[in-house]
């Protein structure tokens, strides 16, 4: 069980985190260790910095005084683990230890001579005792006899090792902990996805943990948003596609089982027509994606003008107020379905049409006005779901299945703008279209 337990951990995140963790404190431990070892290193106090000021002390007031009174001063200050005496051609030793080195990289630094200064032993059995240091001095040579009596410190103790050990498990501790707080959230976001790939009525998920986690999970909610709206939304025209298409296809069906020799060809033709009406309003709905539609300039006015000409030579009463050239970066298939699906709407429901446009404050503003019956008030927010149809004064429109208005704000939500319906005193409705204004026209203008 175990060999199986232990792949398993490390190939989360959290195992694998974890194992970073200790192999970078394992790492940080050898070498702490290799560098309390390493020739190179500084020395551990006291050694050799006690030796190396009284030599150091020797050697400048040797240098302050004529050569005749050197030899004094010598005798004067021998010691039993300091002798000293100048000589012409001393004989070198030629052993080498950590002690030899520690002490002349001392004097190096103190004295600044890089040529003739040499630390060495002369007893291999005993590196801590007769040590030899010879300086250039003048055109003699400054031998020096000492040994190590100082004593070094323990590198390795209970406390180092007490503190140590505290340093890495603290550190393993709180990398355990942080890292816990961050795949917390993960998992959850994980368990959530999962769940809604079995039911898509699960609860958004709490936007917790760091700033990328935050964000995963903020997309994840939305896009859940997006999957269950439009499950719903298609559900819902799958069951009014049914209903509706249930009428004309009754006359059809009894139209060609009664026994008659001939048929109304002119009912099969409006029944036919009816149900390609309902059919095309279905199939507009679930192809507005206007974010797969590339971006390009629009000459929006121009777009309102034509369409407002071609309805007026077929006989409807409409006209616009507005500039000719308006120019605005979208999606213009999209544009042009979102202004066709509200003229129509103005069109049917009312005896005259007024269609307005302006940029007011980097904001291109549309409004298609009728004098219909309008709006129940407290239906005004219902009718832009997909599928709503009000009462008996709005809704007697052969083929329509209450999908135009849904389409109108899935293309202006699509562009980051609002749609708004508003009842005119003392009839009438009024469809106002914000849509932001692009930061190249509002130079332009």
């Amino acid at each position: 069980m175990r060999p199986r337990l232990m792949p398993r951990v490390f190939s989360t995140t959290l195992g694998q985190i974890l194992a970073i963790v200790a192999c970078s404190s394992a790492a940080t431990l050898l070498l702490f260790i290799a560098l309390l070892f390493y020739p190179g290193a500084p020395p551990n106090p006291p050694w050799p910095w006690q030796t190396s000021y009284r030599i150091v002390a020797l050697v400048d007031m040797l240098k302050a005084m004529p050569d005749a009174e050197r030899a004094h001063v010598l005798s004067a200050g021998q010691r039993s683990n300091l002798m000293a005496k100048l000589t012409g051609k001393p004989s070198i030793c030629v052993g080498s230890t950590l002690d030899t080195h520690d002490l002349e990289s001392a004097l190096r630094s103190i004295l600044r001579i890089d040529a003739g200064l040499t630390v060495r032993t002369c007893d291999a059995r005993d590196p801590t005792h007769d040590l030899q240091v010879l300086i250039p001095l003048d055109d003699r040579t400054l031998e020096i006899r000492t040994d190590r009596n100082e004593r070094e410190p323990d590198r390795f103790t209970v406390p180092f090792f007490a503190a140590l050990a505290f340093l890495c498990v603290g550190v393993a501790a709180l990398s355990a902990w942080a890292v816990s707080r961050v795949i917390g959230p993960l998992r959850r976001l994980s368990e959530n996805a999962d769940a809604f790939g079995r039911d898509i009525t699960v609860a958004p998920i709490v936007e917790e943990g760091p700033l990328e986690i935050r964000r995963a999970a903020h997309a994840f909610n939305r896009m859940q948003e997006r999957i269950a709206r439009s499950m719903q939304s298609r559900t819902r025209m799958l069951a009014a596609i049914s209903h509706d298409l249930r009428t004309p296809l009754t006359r059809m069906r009894l139209q060609l089982d009664v026994e008659k020799k001939e048929i109304e060809r002119a009912k099969l033709l409006r029944d036919v027509d009816l149900m390609q009406k309902m059919v095309s309003s279905a199939l507009a709905f679930l192809t507005s994606d206007a974010g797969a539609e590339a971006k390009e300039w629009l000459d929006l006015g121009a777009l309102l003008e034509t369409l407002c000409d071609e309805y007026a030579e077929s006989g409807v009463e409409i006209r616009y107020e507005g500039p000719d050239y308006l120019p605005f970066f979208c999606r213009p298939e999209s544009i042009q379905r979102l202004l066709t699906n509200l003229l129509e709407n103005a069109i049917h429901y009312g005896t005259q049409t007024l269609v307005t446009a302006g940029a007011i404050e980097r904001t291109v503003l549309v409004e298609v006005i009728d004098n219909g019956p309008g709006i129940p008030a407290d239906r005004l927010q219902d009718v832009v779901e997909p599928f709503v149809r009000l009462d008996p004064a709005r809704s007697k429109r052969p083929g329509s299945v209450g999908l135009g208005l849904s389409i109108v704000d899935d293309i202006v939500r699509a562009h980051g703008g609002t749609l708004t319906l508003i009842n005119r005193k003392p009839s009438g409705l009024i469809a106002r279209v914000a849509l932001p204004l692009a930061g190249d026209l509002a130079t332009r203008n």
